[in-house]
């Protein structure tokens, strides 16, 4: 069965070379994911930067496991 990808827009908090950490735009916990399982992306054209917004790619049903959607 194949996945489906969403993406969100979340706050970059984060990032190692195999997670993200995350928080929801409109605050709560934050929430570390898999890098092997997203994808993460300035909202604008740049680097990621820390308390910025971010879309982030990611199968839906890790993001309602994760509590993001």
């Amino acid at each position: 069965m194949r996945s489906t990808l969403a993406d969100i827009e979340v706050i970059f908090v984060h990032a190692t070379e195999r997670a993200v950490l995350v928080r929801p735009e409109e605050g709560g916990e934050e929430v570390w994911l898999p890098r092997a399982a997203c994808e993460i992306a300035a909202l604008h054209e740049g680097a990621l930067v820390r308390g910025a917004v971010a879309v982030l790619t990611a199968p839906q049903s890790l993001l309602e496991e994760k509590g993001l959607v």
